[in-house]
């Protein structure tokens, strides 16, 4: 099949819904399939087309980190887009997946499907809210929201990440499949690495000191308030350990002001802040930590989500504590291949991270067996080849 797919962020080097595509894309790649990527806007210097890991990648236009959110440059990126899908359509194209479309890109599927094409759309997580929206934030609401209603209806494959999700696009769709598709790792890539580990904690100052590590978005769901509160008392009961946070703010939305919690909490000889990593360094720090940590509040955001960080963490074979919330018990054993703790509550993690501080043993079969899990439910290979099934069931329908 000649498939496209359009993502709506920065790739390669996205956050985790570009990852989750990327990762699709080479696995449909790998079983024989001819992909072509399409990304409006291309944020670093380079050419406008590439081809690695069997894809074939075309950028729209360049931008920088400065300008890409004027509404000259999503124009112009969005007509060159456009003009792209509209070329490998009229060459013939099977699919077209869309990431999490709004209504740039209902225009992309119109014209995908006059031309002939099947359209997948792909549902990660829910509309990302502000706690005090402006005009302009009800307004971009609106905009993706009205999506929401009309693009399923126009597919003939929908993806969603949760149970959640799978309901609510079923409920605007309920004639089309829906496939469910869990976070999506490489596990060739996401594996331990001692030597660039070494190198990490050599780095950072971490030495031979018992690291727990976060690494993502600031985003105030994501729960590194709670993580920081745990680390109080952790630290407070006597514990000597480091936490190490990589990640940055993301624009529209609430995140948490990690530097000014870390002075509230008095945790300045405690944490150490990496900021943003490319993908080599974030393997290499999660190869340096002894525990990872997903502390996930108590919102629907995270009911809905499955962080494509999970799948990451446990590749690497390391001991992670997770949030007992929304689909991430579905694939996971508490004291098997990682430790649930309550979302939203630093009393529970904090006791979960005690016991990992303390149990060596314990840390080393939670690392093993997360590892092996991760094989199981998130790598590439399997789900993309679900999704290849999905495709051909679909492709059967008039």
């Amino acid at each position: 099949m000649r498939i496209g797919l359009v993502i709506f962020a920065d790739f390669p080097e996205g956050s985790g819904p570009p990852r989750r595509l990327h990762m699709l894309a080479k696995g449909l790649a790998q079983l024989g399939h001819e992909v072509h990527v399409v990304v409006p806007q291309r944020f670093r210097s380079g050419p406008l087309y590439d081809e690695f890991d069997g894809l074939h990648v075309h950028w729209g236009a360049l931008t920088s980190p400065e300008t890409w959110h004027r509404a000259s440059e999503r124009l112009k990126a969005r007509r060159k887009a456009l003009g792209l899908i509209n070329r490998l359509a009229s060459e013939g194209l099977d699919w077209l997946l869309l990431s999490n479309p709004s209504l740039d890109g209902l225009m992309l599927l119109l014209v995908a499907r006059l031309r002939g094409a099947r359209v997948i759309a792909t549902y990660d997580d829910l509309r990302a809210r502000r706690r005090n929206p402006t005009i302009e934030d009800r307004l971009r609401i609106l905009w993706l929201e009205t999506a929401d209603a009309l693009v399923p209806k126009l597919t003939q494959l929908n993806l969603a990440t949760s149970a959640l999700l799978e309901r609510r696009v079923r409920s605007r769709a309920p004639s089309t499949e829906v496939l469910r598709f869990p976070p999506i790792v490489d596990p060739d890539l996401f594996q331990g690495e001692i030597s660039n580990a070494t190198e990490f904690r050599r780095k950072w100052g971490l030495e031979d000191t018992i690291v727990i590590s976060y690494s993502g978005t600031f985003w105030h769901v994501e729960g590194i308030n709670i993580l920081l509160q745990a680390a109080r008392q952790l630290t407070d009961s006597g514990e000597r350990f480091k936490v190490v946070i990589s990640g940055a703010p993301t624009d529209g939305m609430d995140c948490d002001d990690v530097s000014a919690l870390v002075n509230e909490f008095n945790l300045q000889d405690v944490v150490v802040q990496t900021g943003w990593l490319t993908t080599s360094e974030v393997i290499a720090g999660m190869s340096a930590a002894d525990i990872l940590v997903v502390p996930k509040k108590n919102d629907i955001a995270n009911r809905a989500g499955m962080p494509a960080k999970l799948a990451e963490y446990m590749a690497v074979g390391r001991a992670v504590v997770v949030s007992n919330i929304g689909d991430m018990p579905l694939y996971l054993t508490d004291g098997e291949d990682a430790l649930l703790c309550e979302p939203g509550d630093p009393d529970s993690l904090a006791q979960a991270l005690r016991r990992l501080l303390h149990d060596a043993s314990l840390r080393e079969k939670l690392a093993t067996n997360a590892r092996v899990a991760a094989a199981k439910h998130f790598d590439y290979r399997q789900v993309s080849a679900s999704l290849e099934s999905a495709m051909m069931r679909a492709s059967e329908k008039k």
